[in-house]
């Protein structure tokens, strides 16, 4: 008996965990913005907070373009593996691009310090990805609203990504200055 009980609850948990890492996808080299309200999540191994965002993402495959809405692990751009290009051509480590807490060791504060810098520079701003190695090392740039909205002509989009196309007028979209972080 006991041990239905433990196969049913690893059941539930690792249902669970699939559903979720199905649901997050990973960087892909292309444009996207994220229109989407922060949700904190917590790293199951590390217990290290983190922050997703559903975002609308344009990637080209080969020969062909696709439009999707993802939910994407947003606090990848800024981790200490990612790069940030800000004049098109010269790039800084992106973690330097948020203020750091004063007790380095307090989860907590990192977790806020992210999330006002994300909140304030990352949301609604469209995105260029330029380079994914690995899984969470990107290379990335703020472009305008006009070039995210130009999407390519054999743009293959999901229902999502479909009804962003049909109603373009509804969504805002900021506008970054490109200027030299220092």
């Amino acid at each position: 008996m006991k041990r239905k009980k433990r196969i049913k609850s690893f059941l539930k948990l690792s249902t669970f965990y699939h559903y979720t890492l199905m649901q997050m996808t990973l960087f892909k080299k292309g444009k996207l913005v994220f229109i989407d309200t922060l949700q904190q999540e917590l790293d199951q191994n590390t217990g290290i907070p983190y922050f997703t965002a559903r975002a609308l993402v344009i990637t080209n495959d080969d020969a062909a373009s696709t439009g999707s809405l993802q939910t994407l692990k947003i606090s990848d751009l800024i981790s200490k593996l990612s790069n940030f290009i800000y004049d098109g051509v010269n790039s800084r480590e992106a973690h330097k691009l948020y203020t750091w807490p004063i007790n380095l060791g307090d989860n907590s504060a990192w977790a806020e310090s992210k999330k006002s810098f994300i909140e304030r520079h990352v949301m609604h701003f469209p995105i260029r990805i330029h380079q994914v190695e690995d899984e969470n090392q990107i290379t990335w740039e703020f472009i305008t609203p006009e070039e995210f909205k130009k999407s390519p002509a054999n743009l293959q989009a999901s229902p999502d990504f479909q009804h962003y196309l049909d109603h373009q007028a509804e969504y805002f979209f900021l506008r970054k200055e490109i200027i030299d972080p220092e």
